[in-house]
């Protein structure tokens, strides 16, 4: 893939829209998470993904300490 994908392309905009579908979403961190996955070039394997909710968990986990 030459094109790279951003937040506000058709693309991305439809896999949002099919996560509200089956009522999931992703925060904005998670979203460039995302982007920054699938514009690399790398497989997207299973390890992929789960190190990246990882990050997530860890990032809102530690926001939620702060509050």
């Amino acid at each position: 893939m030459n094109e790279k994908i951003q937040l506000n392309s058709p693309e991305f905009n439809r896999v949002l829209k099919n996560l509200q579908f089956e009522n999931l979403s992703l925060t904005p961190r998670l979203q460039k998470k995302v982007l920054e996955i699938v514009n690399s070039g790398e497989q997207i394997s299973p390890t992929i993904i789960k190190e990246a909710l990882n990050v997530a968990i860890k990032l809102k986990s530690s926001f939620i300490k702060k509050q």
